[in-house]
């Protein structure tokens, strides 16, 4: 997007555009994904309803304004974590007093795996399709079985394609 469109995005949006919501919803969602799901994992909280609890009370917020679709996203993941923090209060001062110290000690590494996970995702442009989608839904956590079945390939297609996307986003790296 040019920043003229990330201007606009961002003015629709706070002016609760459902249109702009549902575009800056597209744009940020598999990060969020990524991280409240590992996040909410030991608590058995559907990470797609805390997501959607999100932005549904930033929704209702109409006098919350944001500066850039970047402290949407930063927002959005402070009210995961706290979201998160408010659930394991309910749990035993010794359990919670751990989660907590965990939540914190492994926002920022969290925060990487996810930037991580998302220039991945923007690197697989550069492969093939069809090696493309066999890396995404090895990312998505797709066994190797259920993608030969999806796709209809052999079982040897699918870690041959893996294989070669392997080396060729190795070589788009490095660069």
């Amino acid at each position: 997007m040019s920043k003229q469109n990330d201007v606009i995005l961002l003015e629709s949006f706070n002016r609760r555009n459902p249109k702009a919501f549902s575009i800056v919803y597209r744009m940020i969602y598999r990060e969020l994904y990524l991280y409240a799901t590992r996040l909410f994992e030991s608590l058995n909280v559907p990470a797609e309803d805390v997501i959607q609890d999100i932005f549904t009370d930033i929704w209702l917020r109409e006098s919350v304004q944001f500066p850039s679709i970047l402290y949407i996203k930063t927002f959005c993941f402070i009210a995961l974590k706290n979201t998160y923090k408010n659930k394991i209060k309910h749990q035993g001062y010794q359990q919670r007093f751990a989660l907590e110290c965990k939540v914190e000690k492994e926002f920022a590494e969290d925060i990487e795996q996810v930037e991580l996970y998302h220039s991945l995702y923007e690197s697989l442009k550069f492969l093939p399709d069809d090696y493309a989608t066999v890396i995404r839904m090895y990312l998505e956590g797709w066994k190797p079985e259920e993608i030969a079945t999806k796709l209809g390939l052999a079982l040897q297609t699918v870690y041959n394609k893996r294989r070669e996307a392997v080396v060729l986003l190795r070589k788009y790296m490095v660069k």
